[in-house]
């Protein structure tokens, strides 16, 4: 068997009637600047007889909101293969809705809301990306966070990255200060959400990624 993996876009070419196993996990939304944890990218994954011919790899992207979705298209332009990324809100009522052509797949987890009103006013956690054996978990709310330590991204699946830890103010031995979150795990993990609601200490969400295996 050949497996082919792709962490951008690019093209897969059959030189003749090929069986495949076709799996795609889609980016991780960013977190954001109210505190919010971007949810993880979801995870689709299809047996496939592919057509002599060329189709397109559209790999998902993190952007400064949303993660893009990975998919995989026909010569003619038909979605074979759909993993929807995650939002910055947090949410993934999107994915069920968008995912393509899977025989099986599983959803990236929630970005937790910051709880506004928590006086640290640090952010949640981003949510890990959904894998081979089941949903990402999600991010961690700020409110439940231990002094001085972040609210925790959730894990990602089988496979998938972690969702990025929430930024937070540290105010222990050494110099206070405010710690920024992290990004979310590649592929597909949510970014930590920001701290307070002034310059963005939010996380960036991860790339998504596509493996096809002949």
């Amino acid at each position: 068997m050949i497996t082919t993996t792709f962490t951008s876009n690019g093209t897969f070419i059959a030189t003749a009637s090929l069986a495949v196993t076709m799996s795609a996990v889609g980016a991780g939304g960013a977190g954001s600047i109210t505190g919010n944890g971007g949810s993880g990218g979801s995870y689709a994954e299809a047996y496939a007889t592919l057509l002599s011919g060329s189709y397109t790899i559209v790999v998902g992207q993190a952007t400064t909101t949303d993660g893009g979705n990975s998919y995989i298209a026909s010569g003619s332009g038909k979605v074979l293969l759909r993993a929807p990324g995650g939002k910055q809100d947090g949410s993934i009522a999107h994915q069920e809705t968008l995912l393509t052509g899977s025989r099986y797949a599983t959803y990236g987890g929630y970005g937790s809301n910051d709880f506004q009103g928590y006086s640290s006013y640090n952010g949640a956690g981003g949510g890990g990306a959904g894998g081979q054996t089941g949903n990402g978990g999600n991010g961690q709310s700020a409110f439940f966070s231990t002094p001085n330590a972040p609210a925790s991204g959730g894990l990602g699946n089988t496979a998938s990255g972690n969702g990025g830890a929430g930024a937070f103010y540290y105010a222990g031995a050494a110099t206070n200060r405010v710690v920024s979150a992290q990004a979310g795990v590649f592929p597909g993990g949510g970014g930590g959400g920001s701290y307070d609601y002034g310059a963005s200490t939010a996380g960036a969400g991860a790339n998504g990624k596509i493996i096809i295996v002949s």
